[in-house]
């Protein structure tokens, strides 16, 4: 669904109109025998006052009638509609979002933790509203997504294997991410203006296998250089420190 944008029936006008309708509603009372036709018009026109509404400076009203909608109105103004129809506002503004930090690994097992700032507005009003459950935390919620997708693509360091990592080249992240969620957001009618790592904050490196192995052959050297230590004490202290290093995270 997308938005259909209506003009919108001016609410000054129907004042006037319906001051007219209660004018008449007081003529008819005035003629023998009309009362419930004067009752009538007077119910009638109490009715009609539940079509009024004032749509704001940068906010959309969606309007729908027996579950079905209607149209949009996007201009700040006095309106009249069908008493019976149903009213929905979005906000057309700009929003700032600020979504973490949270704790997410990189492709090369480096422990991180990621922060976001994104800048966007509803675009399409009545494909928000009616496809998302909450506009404000499904763009949060997209915004993570996207960003723990990209994060675990990436290394942290250069290893010389990947042309791109998440340390060195943080403008490249930023424009890959903002390309990505942008892509997203418009499928729900929302447009993003900027998108950006607030921080990608090394929380723990793990331990790579050649320096675990070199680690070890230290360990298991000093350990040998320790005379005052007897051959089972040594054996047993080498078991203790490699088991130490081998669930150390």
């Amino acid at each position: 669904m997308t938005d259909k944008y209506i003009k919108g029936f001016s609410g000054y006008i129907m004042i006037v109109l319906q001051a007219a309708l209660f004018g008449l509603a007081g003529y008819v009372l005035s003629l023998p025998d009309l009362g419930a036709v004067s009752m009538l018009i007077l119910f009638i026109d109490l009715v009609l006052i539940r079509g009024y509404f004032v749509t704001h400076q940068g906010e959309g009203v969606l309007l729908s009638l027996m579950g079905k909608y209607k149209g949009t109105i996007d201009v700040a103004g006095f309106y009249w509609s069908h008493p019976f129809r149903s009213v929905k506002r979005v906000s057309l503004k700009d929003h700032v979002n600020m979504v973490g930090p949270w704790a997410t690994f990189a492709k090369d097992g480096v422990q991180l933790e990621v922060s976001i700032e994104l800048r966007w507005k509803v675009e399409d009003a009545a494909k928000a509203q009616y496809g998302l459950s909450d506009i404000q935390e499904s763009v949060s919620s997209i915004a993570k997504e996207t960003a723990q997708t990209l994060i675990e693509m990436y290394p942290y360091e250069d290893l010389g294997k990947e042309r791109v990592s998440l340390r060195l080249h943080s403008n490249t992240i930023s424009s890959a991410y903002a390309t990505a969620l942008k892509k997203k957001l418009l499928e729900n009618g929302l447009y993003l203006e900027s998108a950006r790592f607030n921080g990608i904050r090394l929380l723990n490196k793990k331990r790579s296998t050649e320096e675990a192995v070199s680690l070890a052959q230290q360990m298991v050297q000093e350990v040998d250089e320790l005379d005052q230590l007897s051959e089972s004490e040594k054996a047993d202290m080498k078991l203790q420190l490699l088991t130490l290093l081998m669930t150390e995270k």
